[in-house]
């Protein structure tokens, strides 16, 4: 097609007149119909003068050229919003009130072997799938995602409530998996649609926020519905608040249709893609999630599994260079600076992070001598500062547009908060604890949502999606890598340090896996297995100092982008 002639204006303050003749000319770009619309000027001297302008295509069935941003009014958004914060809230809730309740279940079902796989199988759905919804929200739209992930998790916490058995509690866990792990990804991806950049950290702040409170009252409330009611409400307490999230996302979240049959949609689906990446995930995060427990992490299985899991995420790789027609994970997100960097800070400060949620109780019920839920209490500070910063942080940045020092603030903040927590002791004052625990909290505050912001002003609005749940993907298969490291130091150091301390009489399992049973030990014999416990979770903490380093170190090189006032396409970096 020929360049646009460009014109002069061959008269001054005089009217023209204009005549139009329409051609449509028969021409593909990217699939799509290109209307060229041919203008023929008839000016004052009788010279006429043709000019062609591109007429904007009509979006053509199947294919993604929708633009699901919205501007709602503020009132509206702030349902919207409330709905969304409960959908987060809810998510998770659900994993850490679980825990609480499965020792009770293990008895009711007289399955103590089979335990871990409730956890397990929650993990590996909701991880696997994870990185689905990017793409997936935009072929069928964000708000039938959303609606779609919510109504699995409901689905699925209705089916454990009621299970009657261990085999069937742990497939209605993976159920619900599927559903929770899109879950926090549709929220940011739906908050990057209706909040404009330069405005969306106050709102993910807040979101943060909902995610690290609902992690320490998920306990409590488990402990209260185990204790006093039944460890069925753990489950069925999912249902009024899903309720509540679902009424309030269908009748005010209204989203600009996303065009194309179902069936045409379907095509759009990179099967092939989609099995390869959930295989190879799931694949490696067994031997993760069995290494240093079920087997020794140089057993046969463990290394097959990883092996088998690697050879996978070399064909999903190349199926989504050479093959794929529309990739799950687009290559090209990959060539960009921030969104790589972004991925990479992700992965390694969710290895502290979760490594921090994960051990921190156990300091408080070993080392300390508190109970579950008092252990639960004592993450306050932590929980705090998180809120606190996250929000502060948020709005920071709304009212600058800067993004990046809060980041490399946030990254450093913990790698120093890593570094004091890897001295508390049995001696060490609440003084302390409350202290390191508020500079953790306020520097994964800083940094966990506002990193987000960085990813999604370098990229065009149609690979938000992607990129949104790509970051909260890597944040998560950072966990699982960082609690196994964690829990392989972790064990190596208490076993060797038991065996050398411990009294023969003494069970060394027991005293590994029971902390109510090391305060019902002489003085002289739980001082010594407390230190051990000392001795091990200081590998632990410390070990987190060069994870959220490596974090740190990258945020330096981060590009800062200006953050948009206004919805709409974004320019690439």
């Amino acid at each position: 097609m020929s360049d646009t002639t460009q014109e002069n204006d061959h008269s001054n303050n005089s009217s023209s007149t204009f005549s139009e003749d329409t051609t449509q000319i028969s021409t593909r770009s990217h699939s799509q119909e290109i209307n060229t619309i041919k203008i023929v000027i008839n000016d004052d001297n009788g010279h006429n003068h043709e000019k062609s302008e591109i007429k904007p295509p009509s979006p053509s069935a199947g294919e993604n050229v929708d633009d699901q941003t919205t501007l709602l009014p503020f009132k509206q958004l702030l349902i919207v919003f409330m709905g969304l914060s409960l959908a987060i809230f809810l998510s998770s809730l659900d994993q850490t009130i679980v825990s609480t309740a499965l020792p009770k279940i293990a008895s009711d079902f007289h399955a103590l072997s089979d335990i871990s796989w409730v956890g397990t199988a929650y993990l590996l759905t909701s991880t696997a799938f994870q990185p689905l919804y990017g793409k997936f929200s935009d072929i069928f739209g964000r708000k039938s995602s959303f609606l779609f992930a919510i109504s699995t998790f409901v689905v699925g916490s209705v089916l454990c409530g009621a299970s009657v058995d261990m085999p069937m509690l742990i497939v209605s866990r993976a159920i619900a998996g599927i559903g929770g792990g899109g879950i926090m990804s549709l929220v940011m991806i739906i908050i990057s649609d209706i909040v404009p950049l330069r405005e969306r950290g106050k709102y993910q702040g807040i979101i943060g926020g909902t995610f690290t409170i609902s992690s320490v009252v998920g306990p409590l409330i488990g402990g209260a519905f185990t204790d006093h009611i039944s460890w069925r409400w753990a489950f069925y307490i999912n249902l009024p608040t899903a309720a509540l999230t679902i009424i309030i996302i269908i009748t005010m979240l209204h989203l600009p249709h996303v065009y194309g049959s179902l069936k045409e949609k379907i095509k759009r689906i990179d099967f092939i893609g989609t099995i390869f990446l959930v295989a190879s995930i799931v694949i490696i995060l067994l031997p993760l999630n069995w290494g240093g427990n079920t087997y020794s992490w140089d057993s046969p299985i463990v290394i097959s599994l990883f092996c088998v899991g690697a050879v996978l995420v070399c064909v999903f790789i190349f199926i989504e260079f050479r093959i794929a027609i529309e990739p799950v994970i687009p290559q090209h997100l990959f060539k960009l600076r921030n969104p790589v960097l972004v991925y990479i800070t992700s992965f390694f400060i969710g290895m502290a992070f979760y490594g921090f949620i994960y051990y921190l109780p156990l300091y408080f019920q070993a080392v300390r001598g508190y109970s579950a839920t008092e252990a639960g209490l004592q993450l306050i500070p932590l929980v705090l500062g998180l809120v606190l910063f996250s929000t502060v942080s948020g709005f920071a940045t709304t009212v600058t547009g800067s993004y990046r020092p809060w980041i490399i603030f946030g990254y450093g903040l913990t790698t120093v908060a890593s570094g004091l927590l890897s001295t508390l002791n049995e001696n060490s004052n609440r003084g302390e604890e409350i202290g390191y625990l508020l500079i953790a909290g306020a520097g994964l505050g800083c940094s966990m949502q506002t990193v987000l912001l960085a990813a999604q002003s370098s990229v065009e609005h149609k690979d938000i999606a992607v990129v949104t749940s790509l970051s909260s993907f890597f944040r998560t298969i950072g966990g699982v890598f960082g609690v196994a490291i964690s829990g392989a130091i972790f064990n190596n150091k208490l076993s060797s340090y038991l065996i050398d301390t411990l009294p023969s009489n003494i069970p060394l399992e027991l005293v590994k896996n029971s902390v109510e049973y090391i305060h019902t030990l002489p003085p002289d014999t739980q001082t010594s297995i407390i230190h051990a416990y000392v001795h091990a979770l200081s590998y632990v903490f410390f070990v987190a100092i060069p994870m959220a380093g490596v974090a740190t170190i990258t945020s330096l090189f981060i590009k800062h982008i200006p953050l948009r006032k206004t919805l709409g396409p974004i320019i690439a970096e």
